[in-house]
């Protein structure tokens, strides 16, 4: 797997042609930036989440009546 992904980033495994190693190389490019870019959204909405349960609440839940 990682052989072949080594193949993608150097082009050999994109074709031979010259055609299409220009039209699929920026293809892949995009969809890797595109991959990179949703992780980077996940962790975040991940994170606020875990700071947002983190958190002391403002309003107590005991009350002594």
């Amino acid at each position: 797997m990682w052989n072949f992904l080594l193949a993608l980033f150097a082009g050999s495994a994109i074709g031979s042609t010259r055609t299409a190693r220009r039209s699929v190389k920026p293809i892949l490019i995009l969809f890797f930036f595109g991959v990179l870019i949703a992780g980077v959204i996940y962790v975040c909405v991940v994170f606020k989440a875990v700071s947002e349960r983190s958190k002391k609440p403002h309003v107590s839940t005991h009350s002594s009546h």
